[in-house]
């Protein structure tokens, strides 16, 4: 049996998820007059360019193609490989979405408003509908339905490790991965902010270095989970990096600001 306890846990991910980036949205909006625009162009960004471009790659270099299906079999190239990956596409992305289609939008605020549309789906996504999705399973184990219900589509050991996982997991691990996405969305606004500023400044190494913190932030999380490191010294790690993305974010307003005045919008260039 899946424990009410877990149950609760997996809801309050759920609302974690859900609450964070709204909270930021509304915080904002109210704020600095964020640009609704710039919210939906990074969601979009994110759905077009994670969910489907590079899911494509995946379909690909994991199954279509022998040579790099065999080579990915390998742990840490596997690790590699799926963290320039994630951090490719979705910096690429970033930068498509400000380049050509937040032309009149590329302000502080507009780098805060795409980061929580980019932010807030991957959290909606991730957050919500894998913990929806865990529940559903929870609660068709409680019932004794699990293995009727989904015997036709998933193989015997699938199941039995979904279950066990299930049952097995502590309910304070469900409710970290509510507190993981916030940790997640905090760090797409400062990678966000920090690709918005390579085309403002057009220098593009930092759009290099926001591929880089991205792909490494990936790589860490899977390397170590692929050793056996428990989840508290995965999430310490993430949680680093999103105080460094807190220290950049707060700080970016000044060279936002600072940019504004050097380059007035009334002047033409």
């Amino acid at each position: 049996m899946v424990s009410n306890m877990s149950i609760i846990a997996m809801i309050i991910s759920i609302i974690l998820s859900i609450a964070f980036p709204l909270a930021l949205l509304i915080y904002f909006r109210i704020r600095c007059k964020i640009s609704f625009a710039a919210v939906g162009i990074g969601a979009a960004i994110f759905i077009v360019f994670s969910q489907i471009l590079e899911r494509l790659m995946h379909s690909y270099m994991l199954y279509d193609n022998n040579a790099t299906s065999n080579l990915l079999k390998n742990p840490l190239v596997f690790a590699i490989y799926g963290s320039l990956a994630a951090g490719i596409f979705e910096e690429v992305g970033r930068f498509v979405g400000f380049k050509f289609f937040l032309k009149k939008h590329r302000e502080w605020k507009d780098g805060i408003a795409y980061g929580i549309g980019h932010g807030g789906i991957e959290a909606i996504l991730i957050g919500v509908l894998g913990n929806l999705n865990n529940i559903i399973y929870s609660k068709m184990i409680n019932a004794g339905t699990f293995e009727k219900t989904l015997g036709q589509a998933l193989s015997v050991s699938k199941l039995e490790q979904i279950k066990s996982s299930l049952i097995n997991t502590s309910p304070l691990i469900f409710t970290v991965s509510g507190i993981e996405r916030i940790l997640a969305v905090t760090l797409q606004l400062g990678l966000s902010l920090l690709v918005l500023y390579s085309i403002k400044k057009r220098k593009y190494v930092f759009l290099l270095l926001s591929i880089v913190i991205h792909a490494l932030v990936d790589f860490m999380a899977v390397f170590l989970a692929q050793k056996g490191a428990n989840t508290w010294t995965i999430e310490g790690i993430v949680l680093v990096f999103a105080v460094i993305s807190v220290a950049f974010i707060v700080k970016s307003r000044e060279l936002f600001l600072l940019e504004k005045i050097q380059k007035p919008d009334n002047i033409m260039r």
